[in-house]
């Protein structure tokens, strides 16, 4: 009985706090969050292929001498422009200087010579008319006849070989007189020098000794490689009329550096290998641009220093050779873009998508395909039209089908 009492009073309890406790609230519907809008503009857009290369020298040359001997004195500094025809080395010149000084006395030997068998041979005429005519008087015999012409004879063959020498000697006197030359090294172009390799002193080796690397920096060469696939792909372009071939007409590229975001320089293709590498299964293409001269500010602190910074570093560049670029490759002719802002972009599994709005201000989810960058918008390929209404921000807060509270904004159309 004690039990059942007890089982009866927990019953009647329970049944009183029910009765005292507050009913729930009622679930508040969240507001539609708020996003920005705009609507795609259209924009005449050039298709391009983004690539990576290097910068190269117009011209390298390995300067190296083209005779033996000591090096005596080198004319730069380490580093330093040079200018076309500028000394750069000098070659102990004494041995040289005696050879050319031996191949001159050996043409005016030569020229001696010349002269003297002229006049044998004047004398030998001379003889050779009066023999003659002291054995049509029958005042001389046959024999004197006879070796009077031979002795003009020999005297001709004399001056042969002796014109002979004298080509010879002229030959070897401009063979020295190179070879002298030699003995001053100079520069063959207008570049940026390197360091000398070599100190004076050194014996240097003809055709062989590699004294230092000049390299001509303006213009400068632009390279970069184009994969297979992309080359298959211009040419079927180009097969088909849509670009035109770089020998057809002058192609330009757009070329940017590695600190900067956009594409600063233009170059023109020169150049296009003829064969892929098997290594790499890319062709090697090359564009030829302007090098900037590097420009310096005023110093006003330092102006002595100043002026001595500037006319150590005039004819500096922008560039040097093996500098990493961008390079920019247009496809195709200009043409109307649908362009949005790159915010207003998603990413599901490697796929693009945008929200749009329909008439209930309810997102749409729709998958885009999308082409080039241009700044900081993007060109839509497929997917969106132009008088779509397209969400730029807010798009964390937004789902497939949900209601938002939409409010337009000012499409900044130059922040390219």
């Amino acid at each position: 009985m004690k039990h059942a009492f007890g089982y009866l009073l927990a019953l009647l309890g329970s049944a009183v706090v029910a009765g005292c406790a507050k009913p729930p609230a009622p679930v508040v519907k969240p507001a539609p969050p708020d996003v920005l809008i705009e609507t795609p503009v259209l924009r005449p857009v050039t298709d391009y292929e983004d690539f990576t290369g290097r910068t190269e020298g117009y011209k390298v040359v390995d300067v190296r001498p083209e005779i033996t001997g000591k090096l005596k004195r080198v004319f730069f500094k380490d580093g330093e422009f040079v200018d076309a025809g500028d000394p750069l080395f000098e070659i102990d010149d004494v041995l040289y200087t005696a050879a050319l000084k031996k191949a001159e006395a050996d043409v005016e030997k030569c020229k001696a010579d010349i002269s003297n068998w002229k006049a044998q041979i004047q004398l030998a005429k001379a003889e050779l008319s009066r023999v003659e005519a002291a054995f049509k008087n029958l005042g001389v015999a046959q024999t004197d006849v006879d070796k009077a012409r031979a002795t003009l004879d020999v005297n001709t063959a004399q001056l042969a070989a002796a014109e002979a020498s004298k080509s010879a000697a002229e030959a070897n006197l401009n063979t020295a007189r190179i070879q002298h030359g030699y003995t001053t090294i100079d520069a063959p172009y207008t570049g940026r020098i390197s360091r000398r390799m070599i100190d004076p002193g050194n014996i240097v080796k003809e055709n062989d000794t590699i004294l230092t690397r000049l390299v001509v920096l303006d213009p400068i060469y632009v390279s970069f490689d184009i994969d297979e696939r992309t080359v298959l792909m211009f040419r079927k372009m180009i097969q088909s009329g849509k670009i035109a071939s770089s020998r057809d007409s002058k192609l330009e590229v757009l070329v940017g550096l590695a600190d900067e975001d956009g594409f600063s320089f233009k170059a023109v293709l020169t150049f296009a290998d003829n064969q892929l590498d098997l290594n790499t299964g890319t062709l090697r293409f090359r564009a030829e641009m302007p090098n900037q001269p590097l420009q310096f500010g005023p110093l006003p602190a330092l102006v002595g220093f100043a002026a001595a910074t500037a006319a150590e570093q005039q004819g500096l560049k922008l560039l040097s050779p093996g500098m990493f670029v961008r390079v920019r490759l247009p496809v195709g002719k200009e043409h109307p873009g649908v362009m949005i802002p790159e915010e207003a972009l998603g990413s599901d599994q490697g796929q693009r998508f945008v929200y749009v709005l329909n008439e209930k201000d309810e997102a749409i989810m729709r998958r885009v395909k999308t082409g080039p960058q241009d700044g900081k918008f993007r060109v839509i390929d497929e997917g969106l039209a132009v008088n779509e209404r397209v969400i730029v921000s807010g798009l964390q807060r937004v789902r497939a089908g949900m209601k938002v509270n939409p409010k337009a904004r000012v499409a900044n159309n130059s922040g390219r």
